[in-house]
């Protein structure tokens, strides 16, 4: 099965999770770990339930202001550079030797501003399985003909998510006004889009599940327009509202930032329980004198030391730390695919 990028192929596959009450979520990364840790995450599940042809969906950002996350990819800083890395390393991961052959992997490019990353938006739209072209942030109006004629360029080629509003975010504020069933059915009406992004109280890059998600809403906009929801600033979402959504008509749902900080955390947890297989004795004692660490860390029995205290080349070297970020982010995609119900993909279901 490998990469899905037709059209007609992908539009099935979300209406049939549509059926099951399944939520695609859309795991965003930039990085070959967390790029395979979404892969290996999906390929878990689909051990476990049964059914090893599920889909996935990977996604990355391009020059997206807040984090253009295939620029990051690379110390280029080259966006297109980036998408190019990403998509040899999933022709490597889906070939016929990998363990993730079987997966339904449709990659998606998320948050491209039609000004900004038009030649992306473009050139690359034949690869991805669908494209966010984002112009949320221009008035209605403005936002409704941009999209359009993006859609207009792409017509039948590739899933297009539009935005009908912003969404709240750690560094712009909470934004009171969310979509209205009006505005939701005016912007699929115009744009053609094949998925919306509405506002539904959640908030982007937060590292908290505290935003007020608003399910009813949520509901009534579904209902207005069909199953053609995703939403974005899922991280900020508390656990008990996450099987909510596909039950509210929430196709798609959109995550990184959970992801990237309890990895990031796990990260710098294993490496301050390192320090004794890192560093020398007389470094660690030049650390404590500067007061950046605590006495206890020259005890013989400190966290994971391994005596002699000093370094170790297993354990200075990446592959450890690697694993630790990728052993938890394939972790927290597990738990997000079990909220959204992927184990509907094993159950047979009445389509009369």
């Amino acid at each position: 099965m490998s990469i899905i990028r037709n059209y007609n192929q992908v539009k099935e596959i979300y209406q049939e999770a549509g059926e099951r009450e399944v939520g695609l979520p859309l795991f965003c990364c930039e990085d070959r770990q967390s790029l395979e840790a979404i892969l290996a995450a999906a390929y878990e599940i689909g051990q476990e339930i049964g059914i090893p042809n599920i889909p996935i969906i990977p996604a990355w950002t391009s020059r997206y202001h807040v984090r253009g996350q295939a620029a990051l990819v690379s110390k280029t800083n080259d966006a297109r550079i980036g998408c190019q890395l990403m998509f040899s390393d999933l022709k490597i991961f889906t070939g016929e030797n990998s363990p993730y052959k079987d997966l339904l992997v449709m990659p998606h490019l998320d948050h491209a501003f039609p000004w900004v990353d038009g030649d992306i938006l473009l050139d690359f739209a034949d690869q991805f399985a669908s494209v966010m072209c984002d112009a949320s942030e221009k008035p209605l109006d403005e936002n409704i003909k941009l999209t359009a004629e993006y859609v207009e360029k792409v017509k039948g080629k590739v899933i297009v998510e539009g935005a009908v509003d912003e969404i709240s975010s750690t560094e712009g504020g909470l934004r009171e006004k969310k979509t209205t069933i009006e505005e939701a059915e005016r912007f699929v009406r115009e744009t053609g889009v094949d998925i919306i992004v509405p506002n539904v109280g959640t908030e982007h890059r937060s590292t908290k599940a505290s935003a007020s998600y608003d399910s009813e809403l949520t509901r009534q906009l579904s209902g207005a327009v069909g199953k053609i929801l995703c939403l974005h600033g899922s991280s900020s979402i508390k656990r008990e509202d996450l099987p909510k959504l596909p039950k509210d008509g929430v196709i798609k749902i959109n995550l990184y930032t959970a992801l990237a900080y309890a990895s990031g955390k796990a990260v710098v947890e294993y490496v301050i329980d390192n320090v004794g297989n890192v560093f020398r004795p007389e470094e660690l004692e030049e650390l404590v004198k500067a007061g950046k660490l605590g006495r206890t860390v020259l005890n013989a029995d400190y966290a994971d030391t391994i005596l002699p205290v000093g370094p170790k080349l297993t354990h200075f070297t990446n592959p450890l730390r690697r694993d630790v970020w990728f052993n938890t982010f394939k972790e927290k995609c597990k738990d997000y695919m079990y909220q959204f119900n992927y184990e509907n993909f094993s159950k047979q279901i009445n389509l009369i």
